[in-house]
């Protein structure tokens, strides 16, 4: 299958520019079709009571108003001084129905690009990160705050762990993978002869990969008093990756925090591309 269709969800025309740059250069690689999705969210509405509406929420509501016209002015000139042709497509929305919103354009592409929520985890970022990752059956890459437009796919490395959501990963990966691409295969502390790894971990993954002609190293890893992400981020240094794969998430989101885990630790230190499949 061939990357066709490529979303990006937009809060911010400035800070979101390294989305605009990513989703700018998979499309100059693969001539998919692009659709920028600028999204203003508004004030959650409240109800009426025998007075009406209040006086500071329509204040606040037409002020906000006023900052998303601004940011979708904005956004044109950014999109045009970038030269990236792609549909633009305006959305208002409540913050209520941010989820569902992203959800539904993420269902409708092969992949979706968000900009990384920097060090404010409860950024509207860090839910449309996961609100397309569980809500859509599709792929998200999330583009670091910081990314400077470059090649992606060329040199890959993937947090393998033997989970549903990493094998999905590693799947999806292939979309964006160049031909021949370098990939290094990483396992962190996983015992040979457990139920998910078999007798050589990492090997059978690393055998799928280049049997669809990539160039592909397995690194089993100690972890050595690390965190798992800073393993496989160490490994993407090493190797001077261009972008990480991992399986995003083990558990549906009401048994953990907003980004528990691995997920939110390399949200919040990646600095390259990071493609999560659930």
């Amino acid at each position: 299958m061939q990357l066709k269709d490529i979303a990006i969800c937009v809060a911010s025309a400035q800070e979101d520019a390294g989305a605009l740059d990513l989703a700018q250069a998979l499309a100059a690689k693969t001539g998919a079709h692009v659709a920028c999705s600028a999204i203003g969210i508004m004030p959650a509405p409240i109800l009426y009571n025998e007075f009406g509406m209040g006086a500071a929420y329509v204040e606040q509501l037409n002020q906000d108003k006023e900052l998303i016209d601004r940011f979708w002015a904005d956004l044109q000139k950014t999109l045009d001084k970038k030269d990236l042709r792609c549909e633009l497509r305006r959305h208002r929305t409540y913050g209520t129905n941010l989820e569902s919103l992203v959800a539904t354009i993420a269902r409708h592409a092969d992949l979706t690009i968000i900009r990384a929520p920097a060090k404010d985890i409860l950024q509207p970022h860090a839910q449309m990160i996961e609100a397309a990752l569980l809500g859509s059956g599709r792929p998200v890459m999330v583009a670091p705050v910081e990314w400077k437009s470059g090649p992606v796919g060329k040199r890959i490395v993937v947090g393998w762990d033997a989970s549903r959501e990493a094998a999905r990963a590693v799947h999806d990966a292939l979309l964006v993978a160049d031909e021949g691409a370098e990939i290094t295969v990483v396992t962190v502390d996983a015992k040979a002869g457990s139920l998910d790894h078999g007798d050589a971990p990492g090997l059978d993954i690393a055998a799928h990969l280049a049997r669809h002609g990539h160039k592909v190293t397995l690194r089993n890893e100690g972890s050595l008093g690390r965190s798992a992400h800073e393993v496989i981020l160490q490994v993407a240094m090493d190797k001077n990756a261009d972008m990480i794969v991992l399986g995003g998430y083990r558990h549906a989101r009401l048994q953990q925090a907003l980004f528990g885990g691995m997920t939110r630790s390399m949200l919040r230190d990646v600095k390259l591309p990071l493609l999560l499949s659930h």
